[in-house]
């Protein structure tokens, strides 16, 4: 028997398999399992599953290809909603706390790059798992790739375990956080205080499903990535082609927001796109390489994110930031809009929502930049 049991230049069988992750990412979120863990841990994991019992293999071109146009395709999807003027007129001094969480979390990147030796591409480790902190795994995609990481499937593959691990327990400690009467009387919060915001509010029906929409969405998201890249190569910036596919989809958010508001699903097929990247990521997996290489970054994401919660609690405390906001807006830079607004909600911090969601769209909209220009910073 030859393995992998499915081969590297066996397409559609690679297809099947990583639809079928795709498929599994969006399920899990709904049980118990994944609510806790999430489902880009549990794609990673069943990912990384399938590559060690010799299921698919580590590496193959349907693998390039996921790195060069889902991740392409899913940076316009998810960025189309990200009206920056309504983010100034909602968040308010949520701003403030959400620029603190950024700097929070580019001071742990210097911290974290100059205490532990990651090797010789530390500067392109720390900036992907920074732009990961900033924006989300999006970003942490778009960051690798444009900074030559994708070329290495082990590291690429423990750094978004290490990530995703490091990430649940950060989630757990703001959520007890929310909970300390020490830390309430530290940094005091009338929303804790208060709970509800007392607004009657009816859940929304989901709307059917518009394949005219998706397919504008498709198009709108192709034509950022077509452009971004003609921008690049004209420019000799070829390596940065992400940017300026970032650049044009922020462009199309802010001239018209109104029309693609009515777009419904971009989110939900970016996201789509993005789970069979987490597939593919775990698939490049090698277990036994992992664990050789796992603790330096293991390390470097525990400092991250200790100095990141520090600098915001810090900051909320300087400012007299409201201990809620600032716990909101740590998630949104850190983890990303709909751990955000999920902790809102079930904090019961309804009036938090909408801001949560618009800044960790916001930090998709510039991790990139940041995740870039900190691994030139640090090279």
């Amino acid at each position: 028997m030859t393995l992998p049991l499915i081969s590297a230049d066996n397409i559609f069988g690679l297809l099947f398999v990583f639809l079928g992750l795709a498929a599994f990412g969006f399920w899990s979120e709904r049980t118990r399992l994944g609510q806790w863990l999430s489902g880009v841990v549990l794609t990673i994991l069943a990912g990384t599953l399938l590559a060690n019992l010799r299921i698919v293999p580590f590496a193959s071109p349907f693998h390039d290809l996921v790195w060069v146009y889902a991740v392409n395709l899913a940076i316009p999807l998810l960025l189309f909603h990200a009206d920056l003027r309504k983010l100034v007129s909602e968040a308010g001094m949520m701003l403030i706390a959400f620029a603190i969480a950024v700097a929070g979390t580019v001071a742990g990147v210097l911290a974290g790059f100059y205490l532990i030796d990651l090797g010789p591409d530390a500067n392109r480790i720390v900036a992907t798992l920074g732009a990961s902190w900033i924006g989300g795994s999006m970003n942490f995609a778009a960051v690798a790739q444009t900074l030559g990481l994708n070329e290495n499937g082990a590291l690429i593959a423990t750094m978004a375990a290490t990530d995703a691990v490091v990430m649940v327990v950060f989630m757990a400690a703001i959520l007890t956080m929310a909970g300390s009467r020490a830390l309430l009387r530290f940094i005091p919060s009338k929303i804790i205080a208060t709970g509800d915001d007392g607004v009657e509010h009816k859940e929304e029906e989901k709307p059917r499903l518009d394949m005219g929409a998706l397919a504008m969405l498709l198009f709108l998201a192709a034509a950022c990535a077509f452009g971004g890249r003609l921008i690049a190569q004209t420019l000799g910036l070829g390596g940065y082609s992400v940017l300026f596919v970032t650049l044009l989809a922020l462009a199309l958010a802010n001239i018209f927001p109104a029309w693609l508001a009515k777009l419904r699903g971009g989110f939900d097929l970016g996201m789509f796109f993005m789970y069979v990247f987490f597939g593919v990521i775990g698939a490049g997996a090698d277990v036994v390489l992992m664990v050789q290489t796992a603790m330096p970054i293991f390390f470097f994401v525990v400092v991250m994110a200790t100095v990141h919660l520090s600098v915001v609690l810090a900051g909320a405390k300087l400012f007299r930031i409201d201990l809620a906001e600032a716990l909101i807006a740590s998630n949104a830079v850190a983890v990303g809009p709909a751990t955000a607004a999920a902790m809102a909600a079930s904090m019961r911090w309804r009036l938090l929502v909408t801001p949560g969601i618009l800044l960790g769209v916001f930090g998709y909209a510039v991790a990139n930049f940041i995740g870039v220009g900190l691994a030139g910073l640090l090279g």
